[in-house]
């Protein structure tokens, strides 16, 4: 095994670091997203307003993690780290504690500033500690993260059961523990990570970026987290409103799908790095387009197998795109990873609002349906993708 990852125990460590970091991040998205229920019912919403709360935190990373990915690349601040997790658990624990819906909405846009501070400097940070099996130095850092945010789930219902919505306070402990042992880990940081990148000069040399992967790679995000954040955010609807389960349960539904993710993520890294990335993501893609067409047809346990597939194959493309689009860009890997990971996700909040409108129009199953179809266009770009290597130096 080439690579930073084989290259010593500190690096390996850093890079357990960077994943824990990203996945405490996470959970505080999670949690939002399993917050709505307990949301809806206090404000009395619709779910137009509901699709509001995700379209918002969205949209804070849409328009701010490109920019956080610019300043990475010109100049590399791992402060950025620690103060990521403050704001976003100090933001998250704010959300129980106000009265009004607007407030609320600001407090979960400062939540997700934490994360959109974090993404692109932990995604460059993970790129320089890796070597040549990138997707399985990605996997590291990006497993986290979804385990996070398939934990936020069973986090935040477990909070609210035990201590209603005040009960998020609690969310800020992690968060800020955290950040305080990241302060301390900066100094010998930076030193690991400018050897990491030395070893990795020596085998290959940046390219130009390739504006019609980048285009096209974007895309493919885009209507994945469409999905993606269509299903986790009505996931818990159908389940309460159209096949009449106990809500007390529609959170553990949740993280069956999002925790069969963390699996396809570390099974689908090694496979990128051994067949390479766009076959992967096509397999992925097509391999999908059933399960998600049967889904809305089951219930019960049947149900809940079909999550467990559609979870996995869903998130294990989470690592490959991410490697895909730092291949797109190796001379800007901090907007790489802001479009990747805020831009082109952000806008599946924008769809996650619209299928909101869809459901108060046509109701949760017809959501369903229309998540299920954006299979076929995510499938045809993926096909369009053109190859990229590094260079060799």
């Amino acid at each position: 095994m080439n690579a930073t990852i084989s290259a010593g125990r500190p690096v390996f460590a850093l890079l357990l670091v960077l994943s824990l970091t990203h996945a405490v991040i996470d959970l505080t998205s999670g949690a939002v997203i399993a917050l709505l229920p307990a949301l809806r019912e206090a404000y009395a919403l619709d779910y137009a307003m509901v699709g509001l709360i995700p379209l918002f935190a969205n949209l804070t990373s849409t328009f701010t993690q490109p920019f956080f990915g610019i300043i990475s690349d010109r100049s590399e601040m791992r402060w950025l780290l620690p103060l990521s997790l403050a704001l976003a658990g100090l933001g998250l624990a704010a959300v129980g504690f106000l009265t009004n819906y607007w407030l609320v909405l600001a407090a979960v846009m400062i939540s997700s500033l934490g994360g959109a501070a974090f993404h692109p400097e932990g995604a460059h940070a993970a790129h320089n500690l890796a070597g040549e099996r990138r997707a399985q130095a990605m996997a590291i850092y990006s497993v986290g993260g979804n385990l996070g945010y398939a934990l936020g789930p069973g986090f935040a219902a477990a909070l609210i059961a035990a201590f209603g919505l005040r009960g998020t306070a609690f969310a800020a402990l992690m968060p800020v523990l955290l950040a305080a042992v990241l302060i301390r880990l900066l100094p010998r940081w930076r030193a690991r990570e400018q050897e990491a990148v030395a070893r990795k000069r020596e085998h290959e040399e940046p390219g130009a970026t390739n504006w019609t992967g980048t285009v096209l790679i974007t895309l493919v995000v885009i209507v994945r987290s469409i999905i993606h954040l269509g299903m986790t955010t009505y996931l818990p609807f159908f389940w309460i409103d159209v096949l009449g389960n106990d809500p007390a349960t529609a959170g553990l539904v949740q993280m069956t799908y999002l925790l069969a993710g963390v699996l396809g993520t570390l099974l689908g890294a090694p496979l990128a790095d051994r067949f390479g990335t766009k076959p992967v993501l096509v397999a992925s893609f097509a391999l999908l387009l059933p399960v998600q067409a049967v889904l809305s047809t089951l219930e019960g346990w049947p149900l809940l197998a079909c999550l467990f597939v559609a979870g996995f194959l869903v998130v294990s493309t989470f690592t490959t795109t991410l490697v895909m689009t730092q291949e797109y860009m190796p001379r800007s890997l901090g907007l790489a990873s802001g479009l990747n990971l805020g831009l082109a996700f952000g806008m599946g909040g924008v769809g996650t609002s619209v299928l909101g409108v869809v459901a108060d129009h046509f109701g949760v199953l017809v959501v369903m349906r229309c998540i299920a179809s954006l299979v076929v266009p995510a499938l045809l770009l993926t096909l369009a993708l053109p190859r990229v290597r590094a260079k060799r130096a």
